[in-house]
């Protein structure tokens, strides 16, 4: 699994997400099915990736595909199927259109995000695409906010209320909510980097497999520019 945020904001866009790729092997053990989970790990996992439009895709759910990373067919879709030209709302479709020559549908999400031109102005535009069930939905952008998918239990056990059970009976917390509204374009960054950081250490010390880790890439897309602002890179 992975974790992947999107936080918009009247300023940008902003797409983060995690690096570790965790895999799981189902053997035959004699004559039962034995499954192992996590038996292999890897933080190079690039989940969040720039389109020639300026486009930010990221991609969590099945890492593999033919025995493969799924990252090179992403790599391949953008660079054969996204041109520079292509529109903001064209993406999920061409996402599914994709996958579904290639096979059977795997288990992943997707987030799309960037800026369109509607009549002569910048319109900030995010989906998530749940690849398996061909499902697009489409994030009301005007107003300040964020999305995330993969492992969200943690991130979303912070952020919503909280009732503790005393005797048989629930007592709420204060519940002290986000204040998306206010949030800058910097607030989103690091809000963002905090939502998958944060992820990381509460998985770290929990009694699970750790499918959550490694660096934190991070992508800032405005009208006028995509850019990353972290990034792991080849070396």
């Amino acid at each position: 699994m992975s974790f992947l945020i999107t936080v918009y904001v009247n300023e940008g866009i902003v797409m983060a997400s995690d690096r570790r790729t965790t895999y799981t092997n189902t053997q035959i053990v004699n004559g039962k099915e034995v499954q192992r989970i996590g038996i292999h790990t890897t933080n190079s996992t690039d989940k969040t990736f720039i389109c020639p439009n300026g486009a930010g895709i990221s991609c969590c759910g099945e890492a593999s595909l033919f025995n493969k990373p799924i990252t090179g067919f992403i790599q391949d879709m953008i660079r054969s199927e996204v041109a520079e030209g292509c529109h903001i709302k064209d993406i999920p479709q061409i996402i599914i259109d994709y996958f579904e020559k290639l096979g059977p549908l795997p288990d992943a999400c997707f987030i799309v995000a960037g800026y369109d031109l509607v009549e002569g102005q910048s319109v900030p535009l995010i989906y998530k695409v749940f690849l398996q069930t061909k499902r697009i939905k489409s994030i009301d952008a005007s107003f300040q906010g964020a999305t995330w998918d993969g492992e969200t239990v943690t991130l979303t056990r912070l952020v919503q209320n909280v009732a503790l059970k005393e005797e048989g009976n629930y007592i709420d917390l204060p519940y002290e909510d986000i204040l998306w509204n206010y949030f800058t374009l910097q607030d989103a960054v690091d809000f963002a980097r905090y939502a998958v950081e944060t992820t990381i250490q509460t998985m770290r010390f929990k009694n699970v497999v750790e499918t959550v880790g490694g660096g934190v890439d991070i992508l800032v897309i405005t009208p006028d520019k995509t850019e990353w602002l972290q990034k792991e890179s080849l070396k």
